[in-house]
């Protein structure tokens, strides 16, 4: 072969090569270059989502300390005259607390909503995780039938899977908490019995299949979760002006923000292993939950 024929068998190769680069370029956006960069857009996002997570925690760590401060002077003001003024304006930084502290919430589920689309296709392991992270803010925001919704739909899907045995707990720790909440805003509110005792019920029987399963593990975690139950009973026993001289739990929201009465939204469903026993002698509610 000549040299001017080599050069130009050359020189027909890099042209070869040169004209596959858009495709193997849109070959790896479509492909792995794709999930990457889902991965990377998540990544950011859920980083920005934490950043709200943690000033979260701080509005509601100062509306619980406003709470607490409240009772303290309802006691104080008890038969007087004098208090009175000094009340009314401790329920009021109260309620501005509370109310910084539910939007905070908000903010968080706003901002986890974004990875979670990012997500579904790359890394759905991921993608359910920052589900469950959501669902939880959804219900400390105050939107309660839509946190309820998504942490039991999330707990369908995961409960039972290879895989998935820790999210599965942690989702239906979260989803017990947030259907104890609701009882408990319910009963407050002066629901008839029947639909504030469904939730309360829900939320007794999913404590108390965590408590049975994480005592043949670990038998001090079973004693925590054993108490969540009693902390159940305790709301279903009590008298309602005990109820209410009580510190509320430090993420109960301040009520529903969707519109609806609390208790309106899809009907709860029992877990799939559980049951309606009870438990022993219900204790007080701490400050806190």
């Amino acid at each position: 072969m000549t040299t001017r024929a080599r050069a130009t068998r050359r020189s027909r190769l890099l042209w070869s090569a040169w004209a596959l680069v858009p495709v193997a370029m849109t070959t790896f956006h479509f492909g792995p270059g794709q999930a990457a960069w889902q991965r990377e857009r998540a990544a950011s996002q859920v980083a920005e989502a934490m950043r709200l997570h943690a000033a979260a925690e701080t509005a509601q760590a100062a509306a619980f300390e406003a709470h607490l401060a409240t009772l303290a002077a309802m006691s104080a003001a008890s038969g007087v005259e004098g208090s009175k003024a000094a009340l009314a304006a401790t329920r009021e930084i109260e309620s501005r607390a509370r109310a910084e502290a539910e939007a905070a919430w908000g903010r968080v589920a706003e901002a986890l909503a974004g990875p979670i689309d990012a997500l579904k296709g790359s890394d759905a392991a991921r993608a359910n995780r920052v589900r469950w992270l959501r669902g939880r803010a959804l219900v400390r925001a105050g939107r309660l039938e839509s946190g309820i919704d998504e942490l039991q739909s999330l707990l369908d899907e995961s409960e039972g899977r290879p895989g998935a045995e820790s999210l599965a707990r942690d989702v239906r720790e979260d989803l017990a908490t947030g259907q104890y909440y609701k009882a408990r805003l319910l009963r407050l509110a002066g629901a008839p019995p029947e639909e504030w005792r469904s939730q309360a019920t829900m939320s007794r029987q999913h404590f108390r299949l965590l408590a049975e399963r994480a005592a043949s593990e670990d038998a001090n975690a079973g004693m925590d979760l054993q108490r969540n139950v009693e902390l159940v009973l305790n709301l279903e026993q009590s008298s309602l002006e005990d109820l209410q001289a009580k510190p509320r739990p430090k993420y109960e929201p301040p009520g529903n923000r969707e519109g609806n009465r609390p208790g309106k939204g899809k009907s709860p469903r029992p877990p799939r292993k559980g049951d309606d026993r009870g438990a022993g002698a219900a204790g007080d509610i701490g400050a806190g939950w």
